[in-house]
Formats: C-alpha cells, structure tokens, sequence
C-alpha cells in the first residue's frame, strides 16, 4: 500500500522529529505538537542564517536542521476534462507516483532516485509536479504551457498529448527555449526538417512502430504460414491518424503488401456504418487502425454489429490501449493485436513494482497501462538529466537530456539503450506487439519477449 506506507513514514518521521527537539529542550515531557513544531522551525531558521546554508547539514551550535530542499517545478499538461479527461487523469497519477517515488528514499524500490530522498546532485532537491488542464484543445494547450513557463516557473513540460496537442505546445517551449518530453507524438516532430532543439522522445516514434507491425506480419507469414497479402488502413483524421497512414502507405509497399482500402474518417464521427461496409468490400487480411477511445469503441461496435471480424486486426496504440475502450467493450476486445512500448509482462523488476505500485494511486481502479507508463517514465528522465546536470539552467538541461547516461534497466520502460539522436529521438527504442487474451494484452512479438502465441485467425463473433 504504497501512498497509506509513504503517508505512515511521513508521520513517524514528523513524530521523531518532535520528540527530537523536545529532548533537547530539556523537558522531562513532549511539548505539544504545535509549539514543538513551531520551535522546531524557529531553531531551523536560526540555523540556516547563521550560516547561510542551504546544504542539508545541521547547525554546529544548535544542532537544529537546515533549510528544507529546493522544491523544482515540472510542467505536466494533460486532458483533465473533455472525451479524454478519463485517461488523462490516470496518467496524472501515474505521474505524481514517479515524483513521490522520487521525493522520499526507498530503498527497496529498484528505480533510479528511489534509494534517497530527492535529487542527491542537488542536495535532495524535490520534484513538484504542477499540473494544467489542456482539455485536448491546442489552443487551451498552448496559452497553459505559456503560464506554465511564465507563472509556475517550470523548468521542464511534459504530460499526456496527442500529436497536435504536442505540436501546438511545441511552439511555446521553442520560444522559451525549455524542454519538452511526450510520448505520443507524429515522427514529423522529430524529423530533420521540422528543426525542433527542445523536443524530445525517448521511446518509439510511429516510424519504429508500424516498421515492427509489417516485420511481425510478415514473421506469421513466414513461420506460422498466415498467408497475409492485403491490407485496410483506417485512420481518424487528425495530426495522429494522418501520420501514421503515410507510413502504413510506405512500408506496406516496402513489404511487399496490397492495399486494399486506406480509409479516413473524423476522429468525432458518431456513425461509422459506411466506413466498415467499404472496409467489408474491400476484404482485407489485415486492418490497422489508427483512432482514439471514442472512435475505436464505435468502430468495434460497428464491426460486431455487422457481423464482420478481419483476419487480423491491429491497432496503433491510440485508443485501443485505453481504459475507456477496454472497459467499455470488455471481452469484445479479445484477439485485436496493438502496437506498444510497453507490457505488463515484461520481466523486469522495476517495471513489477511499478504495477503494484500504481494501484495506490490510480483514482478509478484502472491497471497500469502501456500509456501510463509512457508518460509517466518522462517524469523520470527529466527528474535524471536534472540531476545529471546538477542545476535546472535550461541549456545544461537540454544537454544532459541529449546525453543522458543511465541504467535503462532499472526505468519502467526497460529500452534496449538510450542513444538520442540530434533531433530529440532515441534510436534505441525498442517496441512491442500484443495481443489481447484473457482480458489483458500480452506480448506476442519479438519472440525472446513473447509471453503469448499468436492466434490467428480471429474468432468469429459466434465462435467466442
């Protein structure tokens, strides 16, 4: 019970404290809390004046502690309202775990800072995660990252976004030339062209993604004899979808792959009828989706209702590693493979005590999901490079973030390595491809992390 124990440590850590200075005071008896307390802070800032410090270390004369640790700010925009409001909320959560994580020593944890309390290179200091609203609008998202830098003084952004919401905040953290980490994002942002110096991506663009999506079909032509030919690409319309189509484009023809149908549609579509009845004519081996919660639940609803189930179907994380369309449509949801960064059973130790962890934090009983930690891992990686650089001067920042020297092992996500290009991507990020069985997605490729068999075809609905 991970925030009941770190509210319990706190305490007796506040009650030692008392008893502390209450001895010292020479009283056979405790002082009462609120005047220990008070002496408590009168002797500490005594103490710091005296010196002028800021080390940690206790008076010599007074024996009282110093000033308390630099609290340093981190921006974390996500939707806390709106059709996303629901997952961006999680991934708050998941967020704020990181930083509590990193704030006090826990020792029996295996994530990087969680052996002591705060950042050791900057004398403890503490991470404050200060979080806005960005209500899946770019334009609300762009004028809160302003505030965010302006008023909050935050020394990094990062958060849950979309493609276009990413885009638009881009902007705002160029100008002010402070850096910003997502993980959803166009691989258009990190590309030569685009001139970015404060992005960043750590794990896979949609690049890596949908290259591993082609190599895994053809390895089920080659080993399990699927006998795939043709593909259907359904996109939502937005920055997210639009992006990830021209890539499906490009590497179906690089694999050799027919395309059948490349359909798109309005990420706010209410009816999708149309769409699946071409997707139906078209009859293709494999359908890859690129759509948030709301639109992969109508599609797969509309799917069912017509009685329709593709050879194969394979999302672009989006949606269809939400809660929301989890939740919602259930065992439905059985056999759709997704791309991912991340996994429940990948066999790492941190990556364990992270799941477990996240049940103490997250506000509706949601497990720990691929997008959560995606976000949340940010949080991390600024908190690293702000120790690594032992200041939060923004060009030192930057620098450590392009040349940041840590044990992948010990991160939730554990990336083969970390090797950032000069555009802000990690060229070692490795992704995944899962399937969906038994109610949770499972690892099916590569193989040496596979934790499932392939099942191919999918089931006929009155086959389940």
């Amino acid at each position: 019970m991970f925030k009941k124990t770190l509210k319990q440590m706190l305490a007796v850590a506040a009650a030692l404290t008392l008893a502390g200075c209450a001895g010292q005071a020479g009283s056979g008896a405790a002082a009462p809390a609120t005047q220990a307390a008070s002496a408590a802070g009168e002797t500490a800032a005594q103490g710091a004046a005296t010196q002028g410090a800021t080390t940690g270390a206790p008076s010599a004369t007074t024996g009282a502690p110093a000033a308390e640790p630099e609290v340093i700010k981190i921006g974390f925009l996500t939707p806390l309202s709106g059709g996303n409001a629901t997952y961006g909320i999680q991934c708050k959560e998941a967020g704020q775990m990181i930083a509590d994580i990193i704030n006090e020593a826990h020792p029996e944890l295996a994530m990087l800072l969680a052996e002591q309390a705060g950042l050791p290179n900057l004398n403890g200091a503490r991470i404050e995660l200060v979080v806005a609203d960005h209500k899946s609008d770019p334009t609300v998202a762009t004028s809160e990252a302003k505030r965010l830098i302006t008023e909050e003084n935050v020394v990094a952004i990062t958060g849950q976004y979309t493609s276009s919401i990413t885009k638009a905040v881009a902007v705002v953290t160029e100008n002010y030339e402070i850096p910003l980490l997502t993980a959803g994002s166009s691989p258009s942002l990190t590309a030569p062209e685009t001139g970015l110096e404060w992005y960043f991506r750590f794990g896979p663009n949609d690049t890596y993604y949908i290259r591993d999506s082609f190599e895994f079909i053809k390895k089920l032509n080659e080993e399990k004899g699927a006998g795939f030919k043709t593909v259907a690409f359904v996109s939502e319309d937005t920055e997210f979808g639009a992006n990830i189509a021209l890539e499906e484009v490009r590497f179906a023809e690089e694999y050799g792959f027919e395309v059948v149908a490349n359909i798109t549609y309005s990420a706010s579509a209410t009816n999708v009828s149309a769409e699946v009845m071409k997707v139906k004519a078209a009859n293709p081996d494999v359908i890859m989706m690129s759509s948030y919660a709301a639109d992969a639940i109508l599609y797969l609803k509309t799917f069912k209702e017509q009685n329709y189930v593709p050879k194969m179907l394979l999302g672009q994380r989006g949606g269809f590693v939400q809660t929301d369309f989890l939740d919602t449509m259930g065992l439905d949801t059985e056999y759709i493979f997704t791309t991912g960064g991340w996994s429940a059973d990948i066999d790492n130790e941190t990556s364990k005590q992270m799941i477990e962890l996240y049940k103490e934090y997250t506000p509706d009983g949601a497990e720990l999901s691929e997008g959560h930690c995606k976000d949340m891992i940010n949080v991390l990686l600024i908190a690293l490079a702000i120790n690594q650089a032992g200041t939060t001067e923004s060009k030192a920042l930057q620098a450590a973030l392009r040349n940041l020297d840590a044990d992948t092992s010990r991160m939730p996500i554990p990336w083969d390595a970390i090797t950032m290009d000069e555009y802000g991507q990690n060229t070692s990020a490795n992704a995944f491809v899962l399937q969906r069985k038994d109610g949770v997605y499972q690892t099916v490729y590569p193989a040496e992390y596979a934790a499932l068999e392939s099942i191919i075809p999918m089931p006929a609905w009155s086959e389940r």
